[in-house]
C-alpha cells in the first residue's frame, strides 16, 4: 500500500493505492471504522479487485492492472436522506464529464448510474451511504471503469466496452484516471446541495440513456415495452406505456440490452 497526496485546485486531495483487495468499497467502510480519513474525497484505488461488487447484488469483474477500481470518501454537508438521489446525480456527472474529455463519442448515464458508450457500458458506480439520524454523513462512491481491457466474457463482451476499444491510442495512466474523477467530484460538490441537485438533475436526464425512445424492460419478471421519460428527484425511472405513466425503483426494473 501506498499514500499519494497531490494538491488540486481547492485542497490537497489524498489517494491511497492497494496492490489488491477484495473490495474498495468495503476496504473504505473498514478504514472509516478505524481510523476515519482527514481529507475529504479521499479515493482507494485497487490494482486488482477481487471480489467487487455492482447494483442488485451483482459482481464487477476486473482485470488486474487493467481496469480502474477506486472508492471516494467524502461528507455531504447537510444532505437529508430524502435527496439521496443526488449522491447518485454528482457521481454519475463526474465520471461523464471526464470520460467525455477523452473520447469524441456519444456518452450516456444509464439509471441509475452506469456510463454508457454507444450501447456499451463502460463504467459502474456503487453507492454505499453512512447515516446519521435523517442526514447522510458519508458517502463511499466505488467507481468501476473499464480502460486497458480488450476481452470481455462472452454473455457480456456485446454490451461491455472500455476506453481502449473506443480509442486504440489512449496513453493515459489509470492513477491519472483516478486523479481526474476525485478532482471533478470535489470541484461538483455542489451538485448535493438542494439548489445544485436540482439543477443537474436536469442535465442528468438530458444525457439519460434511452430517454424518450421505445425499448424493452423487464418489470418482476414480465417482459414490456415502453419509452423512458425521465428520472424523478427521489430516484424514480418515469416510463409511458402507450397512454400510462408508471414509476420505478431499481428493484422492479431491468432494460433488456
Amino acid at each position: 500500500m501506498q499514500n499519494n497526496t497531490f494538491f488540486g485546485h481547492y485542497q490537497p486531495l489524498s489517494i491511497i493505492v492497494l496492490e489488491s483487495t477484495a473490495s474498495t468499497n468495503d476496504y473504505s467502510k473498514q478504514l472509516l471504522t478505524n481510523f476515519k480519513p482527514q481529507i475529504g474525497f479521499t479515493a482507494i484505488m485497487a490494482k486488482h479487485q477481487s471480489a467487487g461488487r455492482g447494483q442488485r447484488g451483482t459482481s464487477w469483474l476486473a482485470t488486474a492492472n487493467t481496469n480502474m477500481t477506486a472508492s471516494f470518501i467524502y461528507t455531504p454537508e447537510d444532505l437529508p436522506i430524502t435527496n439521496q438521489f443526488a449522491v447518485a446525480v454528482h457521481a454519475s456527472l463526474a465520471v461523464y464529464d471526464v470520460l467525455k474529455e477523452i473520447l469524441q463519442k456519444d456518452i450516456y448515464i444509464k439509471w441509475p448510474n452506469d456510463i454508457i458508450v454507444g450501447k456499451r457500458k463502460i463504467a459502474g458506480i456503487l453507492i454505499e451511504n453512512k447515516l446519521s439520524g435523517h442526514f447522510i454523513k458519508t458517502v463511499i462512491a466505488g467507481i468501476g471503469l473499464n480502460v486497458y481491457q480488450k476481452e470481455f466474457a462472452s454473455e457480456i463482451a456485446h454490451k461491455t466496452t472500455s476506453l481502449v476499444l473506443e480509442n486504440p491510442t489512449i496513453d493515459l495512466s489509470i492513477f491519472d484516471l483516478v486523479k481526474r474523477i476525485q478532482k471533478r467530484l470535489q470541484e461538483s460538490r455542489h451538485i448535493l446541495q438542494e439548489d445544485g441537485f436540482m439543477a443537474h438533475l436536469k442535465l442528468y436526464n438530458e444525457r439519460l440513456f434511452l430517454k424518450d425512445t421505445n425499448a424493452r424492460f423487464t418489470v418482476n419478471g414480465n417482459s414490456i415495452e415502453g419509452c423512458i421519460q425521465g428520472v424523478e428527484s427521489d430516484g424514480h425511472l418515469i416510463i409511458r406505456h402507450k397512454e400510462e405513466i408508471k414509476k420505478y425503483d431499481l428493484k422492479e426494473l431491468a432494460y433488456q440490452l
